[in-house]
């Protein structure tokens, strides 16, 4: 067909065709004619409610068999390509970023895969300024890479967390740099052409492509991983292929999990060694230098914590366990999805490998999510959902948005929740993880109508998770020994802990420690039930077996220290909020540190409290939030003049209410030479969820 002739046969359709709002066929003719009769972001807005409503004449038409149409799909990832510009029309208003946008906007391989990949939890202006400009500098290349140049768009489109790659290495010490993403993308471009990759990139897609991108280290650090001679075949001996360093685990009768070298380069890990985290982050990286996309784990076992990592084999299928001992019984890895940040399972992945892109139906199942996010406010939008669940019900992120939507519901029936969370039971009984995720929903729903079946569901959690699904059923006990906590039942609290430790007792291993054991005893210390936390330890310990070697038996070491210190700096600070709550201002900054009145003096601390506690009204309630800590340094002052202080230290964090209106206190507690404990900081701003 000819250009022309398909922009008259467009024309047709929108002037002519409004009486039965037909779609047109999804094709390059028609879509170079959409493109030539609306230009400009001027005419798009109008265009896309014409589209949209074409859309939906076709959906009412046809109901879900609409979304496994070539030409809806086609125009919906178009309708969201469009919505993407007038989202971020300040970025499409140039000359030349129109042009780059609407030059992308007829490359369904680049705008099309860009739509579909992109998460609600993006930044989606970010993401598409990096697309931008990548188009700009590397159109041929990104038509060629496009699954690559939108993972670079959608990874790096947020700041990576603060303390990456892991937090046992100071940040100055990794090797940052060469951040311009269309260096970054070229490197793999050219890797790739030059034969340097293990995999060819243009045949991988972007849920792995994501795992390749997601590092900041320098390219000469990449380049380096190229040289390596440990085998692709054998890959999982990457992490092997480091020397463990028991030094680490054996000085002075304690563990040093924290690299203390200036520099943290691939050789440096080669020539001096090091333990799990250092093992994995070095396989990681190894593996994304040569092109194999990887995965950086964590994970609690019976001996405590683990790192190791997973990477992509040639047949593009994961291996998740290299390093993974065996027998510490480490029913969980733990990573971050690089596009989000949110942390994601091991499990997880495995599963979307299985139910995701490759499975026939995911194309129809992903429009229709699409189409049901589109009427999000819509009543409509339950029955497009339940459209979507029945073209792919394995498609997970389809229960999860009607999940929230239900949530969000108050109007909506209970007995619609229940219904839907037992249909995502039976939907998922071959996946426990997901499993127990629809059940904990479901938990929540009954408690909330309070329905005798909760009790018997939370124990059916615990029961049927206690051997390999452990840290499953470890869930159902934090919430039942939370629940009595919150009430204020320390009795009811002490036979849940007790019940608690008599079914995991040393199958739980440091998932059990961190989630429950340690929660409970600084919760009891935090509200004066010092007695029932050291009775809590002693009852673990008679019933656990810890090696005092393991970094467990460190983690309980600890955790006896930090109930001593709790014990002596608990008193003074609620006698020094107390004097807070009653307006002592003057006389709460004369009992603070020095190195606290240093930093603020008593004219601005009098203006500080007047300006932002004073107009609050009556104080209600002060919960502690988080998990006290234990510290042997601190930072006070500003990010650009920071006073570093040496000691021990003991830092509270607040919940604190007046007249329903919520803010954070933070408070942190210095020893003194002569055993006391008095306020070295102080920091106090509205409460965020």
């Amino acid at each position: 067909m000819k250009t022309g002739l398909a922009l008259f046969l467009f024309f047709s359709l929108v002037t002519v065709g409004r009486a039965d709002d037909t779609l047109p066929a999804w094709n390059a003719d028609t879509q170079t004619a959409w493109w030539a009769q609306n230009p400009t972001p001027d005419s798009w807005e109008a265009a896309a409610k014409d589209l949209e409503a074409r859309l939906d004449a076709a959906y009412k038409k046809d109901g879900s068999s609409c979304f496994s149409q070539p030409d809806f799909q086609g125009w919906m990832e178009h309708l969201e390509w469009i919505k993407t510009g007038l989202a971020c029309r300040d970025l499409v208003t140039d000359g030349n970023e129109l042009k780059t946008f609407v030059s992308l906007g007829k490359d369904e391989t680049v705008s099309h895969l860009f739509v579909e990949k992109l998460d609600p939890l993006d930044d989606k202006k970010e993401a598409l300024k990096i697309l931008l400009h990548l188009a700009e500098t590397k159109p041929d290349d990104l038509h060629e890479y496009p699954a690559l140049g939108i993972a670079y768009s959608l990874v790096f489109d947020q700041p990576f967390p603060d303390d990456w790659p892991h937090h046992q290495v100071a940040q100055s010490a990794v090797p940052i740099g060469d951040l311009d993403v269309v260096d970054r993308f070229n490197f793999y471009v050219q890797a790739n052409r030059d034969k340097k990759t293990e995999l060819d990139l243009t045949q991988v897609p972007f849920e792995d492509l994501k795992f390749l991108v997601d590092s900041k280290v320098k390219l000469s650090e990449l380049t380096y991983a190229q040289a390596s001679h440990v085998s692709y075949k054998d890959f999982f001996n990457a992490f092997f292929s480091i020397t463990y360093d028991e030094s680490r685990v054996q000085s002075a009768g304690n563990m040093v999990l924290n690299w203390d070298l200036p520099t943290y380069t691939l050789h440096d890990i080669e020539k001096h060694g090091g333990i799990c985290v250092d093992q994995a982050y070095y396989a990681s990286i190894l593996g994304k230098g040569r092109g194999i996309p990887t995965i950086f784990f964590t994970g609690q076992g019976s001996g405590g914590g683990h790192a190791w990592f997973g990477y992509l084999m040639r047949q593009l299928k994961w291996e998740l366990d290299c390093g993974r001992y065996a027998n510490q019984n480490y029913p969980k890895g733990y990573a971050l999805d690089p596009q989000t940040w949110q942390q994601i399972k091991d499990t997880a992945v495995d599963y979307q490998v299985k139910n995701g892109p490759t499975n026939p139906h995911y194309p129809a199942a992903t429009t229709a999510l699409a189409w049901a996010r589109l009427h999000s406010g819509d009543p409509s939008a339950r029955q497009i959902l339940d459209d979507a669940r029945s073209i792919m019900p394995e498609l997970i992120d389809i229960w999860e948005e009607e999940s929230t939507l239900m949530d969000a519901g108050t109007e909506i029936d209970p007995a619609d929740k229940k219904a839907f969370y037992q249909a995502w039971i039976t939907q998922f009984q071959s996946s426990a993880d997901l499993k127990v995720d629809g059940q904990t929903h479901l938990l929540a729903v009954l408690k909330q109508a309070n329905d005798p079946e909760a009790e018997n569901l939370e124990r059916s959690i615990i029961l049927q998770n206690r051997s390999a699904g452990f840290d499953l059923g470890i869930k159902g006990s934090v919430s039942a020994v939370t629940e009595k906590m919150d009430a204020g039942d320390w009795d009811g609290a002490r036979l849940e802990f007790q019940k608690a430790v008599r079914d995991f007792k040393d199958q739980g291993g440091g998932t059990f420690f961190n989630e429950v054991i340690a929660p409970y005893v600084v919760s009891c210390a935090a509200h004066g039930q010092f007695k029932q936390a050291e009775e809590g330890i002693k009852f673990t310990e008679d019933r656990m077996s810890i090696d005092s070697k393991s970094i467990l038996g460190v983690e309980f070491d600890h955790l006896k220290r930090d109930l001593d210190v709790m014990q002596e700096a608990f008193p003074p600070l609620d006698q020094w909020v107390g004097k807070i709550d009653a307006g002592e201002y003057e006389e709460v900054w004369n009992n603070a540190a020095k190195a606290y009145q240093d930093q603020v003096s008593l004219k601005n601390w009098l203006e500080f409290m007047d300006r932002t506690r004073k107009p609050l009204g009556k104080f209600t309630s002060r919960t502690i939030t988080g998990t006290p800590r234990v510290m042997d340094h601190a930072k006070l002052g500003t990010a650009k003049v920071p006073v570093e202080l040496k000691g021990e230290f003991f830092y509270v964090r607040y919940r604190t209410t007046f007249d329903a209106k919520a803010f954070t206190e933070d408070v942190l507690l210095q020893k003194t030479g002569d055993g006391k404990w008095i306020v070295s900081g102080y920091w106090f701003r509205p409460f965020e969820d």
